[in-house]
């Protein structure tokens, strides 16, 4: 009769024991040394051997009993003696590596459905959700709200307010006769760069970099009537309510509720860059063109001022980071199509508006 050398557990201890192993029609009988020396033999039962613990797939162990289990950890060699002696055994084990690659696979594929779930709520569920609620949020709201963050982006980017440019402006924009209502706050702030953003509850800054580079009135009313399109769409509050849930998802998740104070700050500071989506600008472009050709004045000045920037940039010839209304989502060559299609689609010849023009030249002159 063939013996095999194995490792033996009695399960009491952690203590494992060199031993000999045989095999018999219905047990098998394992010979040891105990700590003291003593010879000891245990038998081992057909019927009790944890048949599903044992093979290769397993660490080539094997289990006997209850808990805490008597265990033997063996070569190949024994394990093939143990499938030609108890064959019904071998059946058992294929089974369960079956039974344990199709748990795999099934915990694999969970794995896979959570992770998809996971992403979608990250890029759709939450940022939809928090979209729409943040258009619930009562517009008096809104403004407190944005005149925190103007005054948060004012402190922290030392804007040089220009007085006499803002009251012009702000002028220009009443006769321009677009706003639905709401209140509107424009700022002029003399910075080189050539940019104009907009804030929750009516906030809208421009920079004379940007002023610099017009050429005809149409280009600021241009801007003006897309950056109102913004608040008109409370975009800069919806965007802000998509990015503060998805940071705030982020934080719950890796444990860090007390970030989230941190991140509502970081997004007020940050409302200078906020981008928006495809979707958004394309609605503030669209907006914009209604606005003005409702009011008679050309919405030429959109594409004017989109391609006299969109050069300056490419040669460098001014300090200008492209602007949010100019930004490359979506193309910006797309967006001035987008502007000549509705052009062609409506052709009229739109009347010169000699008070624009006279808050234009005034505009133009200050500073000089």
């Amino acid at each position: 009769m063939d013996k095999f050398q194995v490792k033996y557990s009695t399960g009491q201890t952690s203590r494992l024991y060199d031993a000999e192993a045989s095999f018999y029609p219905h047990k098998i009988t394992l010979n040891y040394l105990d700590e003291n020396g003593i010879l000891c033999t245990v038998d081992w039962e057909k019927e009790k051997i944890n048949s599903t613990r044992y093979g290769a797939s397993f660490n080539n162990s094997l289990t006997y009993g209850d808990f805490p289990f008597q265990t033997i950890n063996a070569d190949e060699t024994f394990f093939k003696a143990l499938k030609t002696a108890f064959p019904q055994l071998a059946a058992t084990d294929s089974t369960a590596v079956l039974i344990k690659k199709k748990t795999w696979q099934t915990i694999f594929l969970s794995l896979i459905l959570v992770a998809i779930f996971t992403a979608s709520c990250y890029f759709y569920f939450i940022p939809a959700l928090a979209d729409n609620l943040a258009q619930t949020i009562p517009y008096e709201y809104e403004e407190m709200l944005g005149e925190q963050v103007y005054d948060r982006n004012m402190a922290a980017f030392n804007f040089d307010i220009n007085e006499e440019k803002t009251k012009l402006v702000n002028e220009y924009f009443k006769n321009l006769h677009i706003a639905d209502g709401k209140t509107v706050h424009i700022t002029v702030v003399d910075y080189d760069e050539a940019n104009a953003f907009a804030m929750p509850g009516g906030y809208i800054v421009l920079f004379s970099g940007l002023l610099d580079q017009m050429r005809h009135h149409e280009e600021l009313a241009g801007v003006l009537a897309h950056e109102y399109a913004h608040v008109h769409y409370r975009h800069s509050l919806r965007s802000m309510a998509r990015s503060l849930a998805n940071y705030a998802v982020i934080s719950l998740i890796i444990g860090d509720v007390s970030g989230l104070a941190g991140i509502i700050v970081e997004n007020a500071d940050n409302v200078r860059s906020l981008q928006y989506s495809r979707q958004l600008e394309v609605e503030a472009d669209n907006y914009a063109f209604d606005a003005l050709d409702s009011q008679g004045i050309s919405p030429q000045g959109i594409i004017w001022l989109f391609e006299s920037l969109s050069a300056a940039h490419e040669k460098n010839d001014v300090q200008i980071s492209v602007p949010e209304f100019l930004s490359t989502h979506p193309d910006t060559q797309k967006r001035i199509e987008n502007i000549e299609t509705q052009l062609k689609e409506n052709p009229k010849k739109y009347p010169n508006n000699e008070r624009l023009q006279r808050s234009w030249k005034v505009i133009k002159a200050e500073g000089k």
